[in-house]
């Protein structure tokens, strides 16, 4: 399991793109947590911690300076998801280089 730190400073925001599984952990601070498609938000303190659903994005809002843990259930699959989002970067690119040329 891959972890990855956040630092997010007092009414600051952070939004994360989380996989089915992924969980955040609040190392210190408080932050507010809402995901899509969840009807309830979460108030997480310093040692809370939450599953993701990832059923798209999640947003994070600090009540005070927090530090924050995101552990990713399989690496691999973050690695895939990144290759994939390159892959249609450089698909639109090519289009529109072609719009471009033809155009």
């Amino acid at each position: 399991m891959g972890a990855r730190e956040f630092e997010i400073s007092q009414g600051a925001m952070l939004k994360i793109e989380a996989l089915e599984g992924d969980s955040l952990r609040v190392r210190s601070g408080d932050v507010w947590v809402t995901q899509h498609g969840d009807a309830r938000d979460y108030l997480l303190k310093t040692g809370d911690s939450i599953t993701l659903s990832g059923k798209g994005a999640t947003l994070a809002t600090a009540y005070k300076p927090t530090l924050l843990d995101l552990y990713r259930k399989d690496p691999l699959a973050v690695r895939e998801q990144i290759e994939r989002e390159a892959r249609r970067a450089q698909v639109r690119e090519m289009r529109a280089l072609f719009r471009r040329i033809f155009a």
